[in-house]
């Protein structure tokens, strides 16, 4: 992103849409019922998630 490479800045974005998330963002954070369960890169989450509920979710077994 151009305002990335010439400002150092972070900002939050809430979604439920994993391929938005993908798009926009560096790292990706999951969390269920208001606590953070896993964070990393999107290699990490969507390829190889360590926290089950992670992995269920991103497999589309949530639920």
């Amino acid at each position: 992103m151009i305002l990335e490479q010439s400002h150092a800045f972070t900002f939050v974005i809430v979604t439920h849409n994993l391929q938005q998330a993908a798009r926009i963002a560096n790292r990706t954070a999951f969390m269920l019922m208001g606590d953070l369960v896993e964070i990393g890169d999107h290699e990490q989450m969507f390829v190889n998630p360590q926290n089950e509920h992670t992995r269920a979710y991103v497999t589309g077994r949530f639920g």
